[in-house]
């Protein structure tokens, strides 16, 4: 056996004649890459949970996301009616706030509920989220909230988001 062939039984990476073998070489050989059924199984059991890690990041990211628009919506509202009390010297409900000439409120939410007065509103809104969450906002208050205000907070009874 010449040197060569020795080294390429003991280093099956190397060619009989001591250069490196290549890629389509080593996996047609039987001594080359190889997996047995347990190795196979622990990497498809790897994926489905990095994929099931991921589809969990990306639900949560759209919850938050619808979450954060809803409460968004109702800032919005709360600039409008700021803006439609100056004008009208009263506070505006949904089709106050978005049709006239120059509405309020550019558009309107189907999940947007307004009950107002001369002098207070309340404003509810429900998220689109796949765990909908419902918010309020007060004349009173000005503020966002997740829990719906009593009448002797918002001054108005505070509607049940659509």
């Amino acid at each position: 056996m010449t040197k060569a062939h020795q080294e390429a039984t003991i280093r099956p990476e190397l060619s009989e004649f001591g250069e490196p073998r290549s890629a389509r070489s080593i996996l047609a050989d039987k001594r080359g890459l190889s997996t047995s059924i347990p190795e196979s199984l622990g990497a498809l059991g790897l994926g489905i949970v990095v994929l099931g890690t991921l589809g969990v990041g990306i639900g949560a990211a759209f919850n938050y996301g619808q979450d954060s628009g809803a409460q968004s919506t109702l800032d919005a509202v709360k600039s409008a009616q700021v803006l439609y009390q100056a004008k009208n010297a009263t506070y505006g409900d949904v089709p106050g706030l978005t049709t006239g000439t120059d509405p309020a409120l550019p558009k309107s939410n189907p999940h947007l509920a307004i009950v107002k007065s001369n002098t207070d509103y309340c404003a509810a809104m429900k998220s689109d989220s796949m765990f909908p969450n419902s918010y309020w906002v007060t004349a009173r208050t000005g503020t966002v909230s997740t829990t719906k205000p009593a009448l002797a907070q918002s001054g108005v009874a505070c509607p049940d988001p659509l």
